[in-house]
């Protein structure tokens, strides 16, 4: 039996609820003018602005319904989108990028980009390498209909890539440092500096915050992070060893439930190669869930 608790973690992940992210969409409204990650550019600045972002690292049908919830809100948001990611498709799900696109949200680039090492050890960027890659993964989305890009966010960044310029290869850079004076997420299922709306509220006198959330966290319930993982987890028909990766990097705690189910899979597929018959897709009995 694979069983996984609650990893231990800092900060605050007490409601991923949409009727949480309701009033901390109010809570912004009531001081901030809330925008698209590409408004940094566009915006009067008659008052303080919010730029709302979501990165859409593991599933876009989550996505999808923020979307849908918060265009009930009457708010626009960015969301970014990975290419080449190994655990969606983008070509395969152009119409789920039409839809949010459709209900007046915008699609930015959520760019994996890639390292070198310096003679130091440290992390060495080509920037011109960068850009050029980049502007190959804008071309890619645009063409399916969608766009035009304007905005673009790095997946998994690094001290060397955090505040930036504004803007690279034309788009607005999320990491650019006006845009992270002001910073709040919930990357890996935590808001680092505890409850977001408490974090809004004493905020003394900010020109520009970014709120970066993920929809994998959020639904109409609360659920605990890693039960929603393990739920995303589950759906999937096998895992290689690139989405493994991708798995842990996002919720490295439960590295050892991924290799598990993966282990579980391969099982699977061995018992029905013996048959001539498909593995059947895998859902954790309810004993086996946190």
């Amino acid at each position: 039996m694979t069983t996984v608790e609650e990893p231990a973690l800092g900060g605050w992940s007490g409601d991923f609820s949409y009727e949480y992210y309701r009033t901390l969409i109010e809570t912004l409204e009531a001081r901030f003018d809330v925008r698209p990650l590409s408004a940094f550019r566009t915006a009067s600045r008659t008052q303080p602005l919010a730029l709302l972002r979501h990165d859409v690292d593991v599933c876009l049908d989550r996505a999808v319904e923020l979307a849908r919830f918060e265009r009930e809100l009457g708010v626009r948001s960015t969301y970014m989108v990975i290419p080449d990611s190994p655990l969606y498709d983008v070509e395969a799900n152009a119409e789920a990028l039409r839809t949010i696109e459709a209900m007046g949200h915008e699609i930015g680039l959520h760019y994996a980009h890639e390292y070198g090492e310096s003679e130091d050890g440290s992390d060495d960027v080509d920037l011109e390498r960068q850009r050029m890659r980049i502007r190959r993964a804008r071309r890619r989305l645009e063409s399916l209909g969608i766009g035009p890009i304007a905005s673009v966010s790095f997946h998994l960044p690094t001290d060397r890539v955090l505040e930036g310029p504004s803007s690279i290869a034309g788009l607005v850079n999320a990491y650019g440092r006006e845009l992270m004076s002001t910073y709040i997420s919930d990357s890996g299922g935590r808001w680092r500096e505890g409850p977001p709306i408490g974090s809004i509220d004493g905020l003394t006198d900010p020109s520009t915050v970014q709120v970066l959330t993920h929809p994998i966290w959020w639904g109409l319930s609360h659920e605990p992070p890693i039960v929603r993982y393990v739920e995303r987890v589950s759906e999937y028909d096998r895992l290689t060893d690139e989405m493994i990766d991708e798995l842990v990097t996002i919720y490295p705690k439960a590295e050892p439930y991924v290799r598990a189910s993966a282990r579980d899979w391969d099982a699977d597929s061995i018992r029905a190669s013996r048959t001539a018959g498909e593995p059947e897709r895998r859902r954790i009995p309810t004993s086996e869930r946190p």
